[in-house]
């Protein structure tokens, strides 16, 4: 390894990990702010909040780690390019694409270790955050979903009128087979229960009507059916909470039932790729920009990257809404930011000055 090769891969990661620790602190010290009177008003233990910020920070770091290593690389390049170190390197006979290999490398270890991150890791994170936010944070609204309706199976329908997201008791369910468009058979029960020692579902005070058969009377009825109450009270962070081989497992029970949130399980695995991947192309993208010396000096070339950031987190938002819908294709909405920010790298790089 060249004396090079080891001062870039120096300044690309003391830059990184100087610019997520910086967004670290500020992150932590907004969300405090945010919700220091809930910590005073509901006496948080300290081990609790230390438990918090162990997962909040991991969490949020991998999630904003091409962005920061998108700044980093235009920050650190500029810095080079206006010292005319980079020049140097090139009148040394050290070629462009050789300049860039270091990156490159730099770039594809991160790359690796935040998809391992989002993989197996963030979800775990992501469940202890939402515990406890779900504790001491927010109101305890026992009945915050109602009107909730889940296909089981291709005939299987469930539909409850309310149910108790602490005590996990629901209140009207009904269970339904539906063949050939025509309602074959229904439960009905007044109350539901969830037993979490038996992993099954307790009806109380059900009816059962079938085609061509009198209603029946049922007391109480033990079940087990393809569904738990997190199918019930999924949160907005619901896809997040599962590791690849959990989110693999309901994405394909989902489109098997066809239910209607496959196609956001389908963009949750596809971004969970493609987001680590944008730190190859991002980085490509900040090193074209930044290694020539421009009027200006570095603000210039930080500015360009907070504007290119910004349209890379804009067209992922805007991608994910337009195909969050369309199943089969829902993973192209997680990937067109990379569509179009990998060849505009190559490009640029082509294009820059040799």
């Amino acid at each position: 390894m060249r004396r090079m090769d080891i001062y870039i891969l120096r300044n690309f990661f003391v830059s990184f990990l100087g610019s997520i620790f910086l967004l670290v602190i500020i992150l932590v010290a907004i969300d405090v702010a945010e919700k220091i009177d809930d910590f005073i008003e509901r006496a948080v233990p300290f081990d609790a909040l230390l438990i918090y910020y162990q997962n909040f920070i991991p969490f949020y770091a991998n999630l904003l780690t091409p962005l920061m290593v998108f700044l980093s690389v235009l920050f650190f390049t500029a810095r080079l390019a206006q010292r005319s170190e980079i020049v140097a390197f090139l009148a040394g006979g050290v070629s462009f694409w050789r300049i860039f290999l270091p990156y490159l490398a730099s770039a594809g270890v991160l790359t690796i270790v935040s998809l391992l991150f989002q993989m197996f890791i963030t979800p775990h994170n992501v469940r202890r955050i939402e515990e406890f936010e779900y504790k001491f944070i927010k109101s305890r609204v026992y009945f915050d979903k109602r009107q909730l309706h889940v296909k089981l199976t291709r005939e299987g329908y469930f539909f409850v009128r309310a149910f108790d997201k602490f005590d996990y008791i629901g209140f009207n369910a009904h269970i339904e087979r539906i063949s050939n468009s025509e309602l074959e058979e229904r439960f009905v029960a007044e109350e539901i229960q969830w037993l979490s020692e038996k992993q099954s579902w307790r009806f109380l005070r059900v009816w059962h009507f079938q085609s061509g058969q009198a209603p029946r009377y049922i007391p109480q009825m033990d079940t087990t059916l393809p569904l738990a109450p997190d199918d019930l009270i999924r949160s907005e962070l619901y896809t997040r909470t599962m590791t690849l081989s959990e989110l693999w497992a309901e994405y394909r029970r989902q489109k098997y039932v066809g239910g209607e949130i496959a196609s956001l399980l389908e963009i949750e695995l596809s971004e969970r790729v493609a987001i680590p991947f944008a730190t190859v192309g991002l980085t490509a993208i900040g090193f074209a920009s930044a290694s020539r010396k421009r009027r200006g000096g570095v603000a210039l070339q930080i500015g360009l990257g907070l504007v290119l950031a910004f349209i890379y987190v804009f067209l992922l938002a805007i991608a994910k809404s337009a195909f969050s819908g369309i199943s089969g294709w829902a993973w192209l909405g997680a990937w067109i930011p990379n569509l179009i920010f990998f060849p505009l790298a190559l490009f640029w790089l082509w294009r820059t000055p040799k």
